[in-house]
């Protein structure tokens, strides 16, 4: 009996997910614009958790690393990579900024315009080139060059160097309280008729 219990529990540890990352910036329900400054060290990574609210108006929802430098004051080549609620790889960029920075863009529309003609998609305005996002939580991993981004259980290697970050988030996410106002309007509309 005793044999059969710890195979059941060596046969359990297989299949057991990794954990979430232990250490984050938690950014919630994402409904607008943001700037998020840190640090990490060479290495390692810093996360940003968020959630997106179930809409279904047309939304954006973009990230943008530009301001980040090392330690030393030079432009840090930084990377992005986001994974899903339960660590699954969904998307990465590297230089799709101006110089080295680091653009992620989702959704239709934008608030984001770089105006580096070289990038994102050769008109320089971020345009939901990298899809659309639908309701749930996500992970950002923000990184430096030559950072892995393997494909599951928010599994990270850092770059080469540490970084002082800025990350820049744009999104025309509605509120939930905005939703809620808007479906009390649209009742009151019909009643009318």
């Amino acid at each position: 009996m005793k044999k059969a219990f710890v195979l059941a529990a060596l046969a359990g540890l297989g299949t057991t997910a990794a954990a979430q990352p232990a250490s984050y910036v938690d950014l919630g329900a994402i409904t607008g614009d943001t700037v998020i400054n840190g640090f990490f060290d060479a290495g390692e990574v810093a996360w940003v958790r968020f959630e997106i609210p179930a809409i279904s108006a047309p939304l954006y929802l973009d990230f943008a690393t530009e301001g980040s430098t090392n330690p030393d004051g030079s432009t840090a080549d930084t990377e992005l990579g986001l994974y899903d609620g339960v660590g699954n790889f969904v998307a990465t960029d590297d230089d799709d900024g101006v110089s080295l920075f680091s653009v992620l863009t989702f959704g239709a529309g934008s608030g984001l315009m770089l105006g580096d003609s070289f990038n994102l998609g050769g008109d320089g305005i971020a345009n939901g080139e990298d899809g659309n996002l639908g309701a749930g939580v996500y992970w950002l991993a923000i990184g430096e060059y030559n950072t892995t981004y393997n494909a599951a259980n928010w599994d990270v290697a850092g770059g080469n160097e540490a970084v002082n970050y800025v990350l820049s988030v744009y999104a025309n996410i509605p509120a939930p309280a905005s939703l809620a106002l808007l479906g009390l309007g649209g009742l009151v509309a019909r009643r009318r008729r």
